[in-house]
């Protein structure tokens, strides 16, 4: 005959869920904290530091080496 298993049996703390929830809201407390600490928004990671235009001269830069690179597979792949 096979009897069910207690909490006793199992090496698991009853409430093995609600610990799993406490793990999470710990770390988005920490989270927070840490977040407050830094001073809320500090520079934004995406800002550039080089001249708009210089990114602009390197963003046409690589659209004509791509285009020259399209063009090369072009003539190889038709000979």
């Amino acid at each position: 005959m096979v009897m069910p298993m207690s909490e006793r049996d199992t090496d698991f703390p009853a409430s093995a869920e609600d610990s799993a929830y406490a793990d999470t809201s710990r770390n988005t407390a920490e989270f927070r904290a840490f977040a407050s600490r830094s001073g809320g928004e500090a520079e934004s990671p995406w800002n550039m530091r080089a001249p708009k235009r210089k990114v602009a001269l390197l963003a046409g830069v690589i659209i004509v080496v791509a285009v020259v690179l399209v063009i090369i597979a072009i003539a190889v792949l038709n000979a």
